[in-house]
This record gives structure tokens, sequence and C-alpha cells, in this order.
């Protein structure tokens, strides 16, 4: 049996769990829920860094998303998910090293300020807001004319590149501020429009308000 550790927010986590869905694999996820009690020691002992996801598969643990994904490529049975040649593998392993460092941390910035403050009480911060909307309008044009229009994401068929941008553009579409960037990118809409409803991403589904950290209101 194959175990995720990681909550079901976690977009990494997500990540690692929509790739076992495409490759038809059974596993457990055991929550960690972070955000309301801490980073537990166990998952400290799982991670050296003390983050998730981590993965136990056959007596082992193992850590960060990229690495977990390539490994689950690897051993288990259905569609490959990385291109047979180096150089389509260089490419892919850029376009996840793209999203993770240029794209993630401004629609993660962005969905906290429209999604997570509110459900823990606070306000958003409409500067910060403004500031990851600007980044964003620049860095999706790229990600549309630099991966989307050469079929790095969107290719022929489902890659782990299009597996580990799909939980990040769940949650930018659901913000406002989201939905109009996307809305002025045609390609990259068209491109999420056609994963969005795949069976791996509504098997994954969660909802914020599952968790206790997620219950709070906006102060008036």
């Amino acid at each position: 049996m194959i175990t995720v550790y990681g909550p079901a927010y976690s977009v990494y986590t997500r990540i690692v769990r929509v790739v076992l869905e495409e490759k038809g694999a059974a596993y457990r996820l055991e929550e960690v829920d972070f955000i309301s009690g801490g980073m537990p020691e166990a998952q400290k002992d799982r991670h050296p860094f003390g983050v998730v996801p981590a993965l136990e598969h056959d007596g082992e643990i193992f850590f960060e998303t990229g690495p977990i994904c390539v490994y689950l490529d690897e051993v288990l049975e259905g569609l490959p998910l990385r291109p047979a040649d180096p150089a389509g593998r260089a490419h892919l392993a850029a376009t996840v090293a793209a999203l993770d460092q240029y794209i993630w941390p401004d629609i993660r910035e962005l969905t906290t300020q429209a999604i997570f403050a509110a459900h823990v009480g606070g306000w958003p911060d409409d500067t910060v807001t403004a500031r990851m909307v600007k980044r964003l309008t620049d860095t999706l044009a790229i990600l549309q004319t630099r991966f989307v229009e050469t079929g790095l994401l969107g290719g022929p068929s489902i890659s782990l590149a299009d597996l580990h941008a799909a939980p990040m553009f769940a949650y930018l579409a659901q913000t406002v501020e989201g939905q109009m960037l996307l809305r002025d990118i045609p390609g990259l809409a068209g491109w999420w429009d056609g994963l969005k409803d795949r069976p791996s991403l509504t098997a994954t589904q969660f909802d914020l308000k599952d968790y206790p950290w997620a219950r709070r209101e906006s102060p008036d």
C-alpha cells in the first residue's frame, strides 16, 4: 500500500495524489493538517525540513514532490507520464521547475489573500493582491507562449508537467482575479478548460471547511 502524508489542501500533496489517480494506483492519504495543529514530529521525521508531502512505499519514505512523481511514473503501471527521449524529459523537468519557481509562489500569495485570509478570520491585503496580479499578468503570458504553444503543457498526451500545474491552477481559478487573468490569456485558459474536469482532479477535490482552521469568519 502506498501512503501519502499531507493535507488535501496542500497543492503539492494534491499533485502526488493526482499522479497516483492517473496511474490507477491504490493509496491511502494520511492527513497532516499542519495549519490547524502545527507540523507533527512524525512528519519532521519523514521529511528532513518538516514539510509536506511525503510518500511511503515498499518500506521506504520519499520526499519532494517532483522526485516522488518521477518515482511513481517509473514504478507504477499505466500510461507513461514522461517522454521517452532524454531531451523531452529534460524539457519536462524544466517546465516543472518553472512552475515551482516562477508561477506557484505568486498564485500562492494571491490565493492566500483571496481565499485563505477570510477562512482564518482575517482581511486580505489588497496591495499584495495587486502586486501578484501584476506579476502573474507577465508570467502567465510567458507560460502560454513558451510552454502551452510549444506543447510542453497540453501536448498530445497528459504529462507530469500538466499534472504538476493543474492543482496550482485549480486554486487560481477559484479567485476572481485568477478568472480575469485566464480570460485574457485564451491559450492558457483553453489548456485549463481541457484539464479541469479530468477524473484525477475530481477525485482529489476537497472542502477547506472540513478543517478547523478554515471555519472562522472575517472580523466585522
